[in-house]
């Protein structure tokens, strides 16, 4: 079965959360379609709109995610991203017929860098994703993220863990998740300096289930500095017995400063 997926990906260079700038274009941070989410976050007081279609013959959906960072100068929500995830249409083949409805969860993740080097950084990423339909309640958890920048090259890992508020066999009790992608620019400056190829591997451990391995690889490429497109290629499920192929392109857009609208 193969899906295809429309998203946003800026590349995995770290940056740990830019400051606001004088004036736009802002940089666009999408965090997709690779595995993890890096430690960068929005230019404080601007809107960024990551927008995706995920589709096979019996399966269409619309994810959509809307990222917000305050323009705070110090405190808790200095630097602080957050970012609101949902399918905006989900329809399904049922008995030969179609369904089509809102999606069925609503994710929320505030993501906030808690150091920033020169070439490494850290962030936390608290999350809570709300089950609308099939299952009941949340589940929540939280994502430790890492990237290291050398020369052309990044390097992001991230940690999850998660837990169900009503567990049921298709909602595990508990799950960790751990995945790496590695990025590198393809020049030093012009064409090249924009266009980044990445690769990753991402390994899924719910509880009482089998674990499950997926690889991925693709590249991206900034058009403008708050315009993003990608194209990425996926095999998920490799260690359950599950094998499928992904294909992912897409777009990320920062929208700029609301009070500028």
């Amino acid at each position: 079965m193969v899906y295809i997926l429309v998203v946003g990906h800026a590349g995995l260079a770290q940056s740990g959360g830019r400051g606001s700038a004088p004036s736009g274009p802002y940089e666009a941070t999408p965090q997709r379609p690779t595995f993890t989410a890096s430690t960068s976050t929005t230019a404080p007081g601007t809107l960024e709109l990551e927008f995706g279609a995920t589709s096979s013959g019996s399966f269409l959906t619309l994810p959509t995610t809307l990222k917000y960072t305050p323009d705070v100068r110090r405190g808790v929500l200095h630097r602080a991203e957050f970012s609101l995830s949902f399918d905006a249409i989900s329809r399904v083949d049922v008995g030969g017929r179609h369904v089509t409805h809102f999606g069925n969860s609503l994710g929320f993740v505030i993501r906030r860098p808690v150091y920033i080097g020169e070439s490494f950084s850290l962030a936390v990423a608290p999350r809570a994703i709300f089950l609308l339909r099939g299952d009941r309640g949340a589940r929540l958890g939280a994502r430790l993220l890492a990237a290291y920048t050398f020369g052309l090259n990044s390097v992001v890992g991230n940690f999850t863990w998660t837990s169900a508020t009503s567990p049921s066999p298709t909602n595990p009790a508990q799950q960790y998740d751990v995945a790496f992608d590695y990025s590198r620019a393809l020049g030093e400056s012009g064409v090249l300096n924009r266009l980044n190829v990445f690769a990753g591997l991402l390994y899924e451990n719910p509880r009482h289930q089998p674990a499950a391995v997926s690889l991925g690889q693709g590249l991206s490429y900034r058009v403008r500095p708050n315009w993003v497109l990608d194209f990425a290629v996926r095999e998920v499920g490799l260690a359950a017995g599950r094998r499928d192929y992904q294909i992912l392109t897409g777009f990320t857009v920062n929208l700029g400063r609301i009070r500028d609208w």
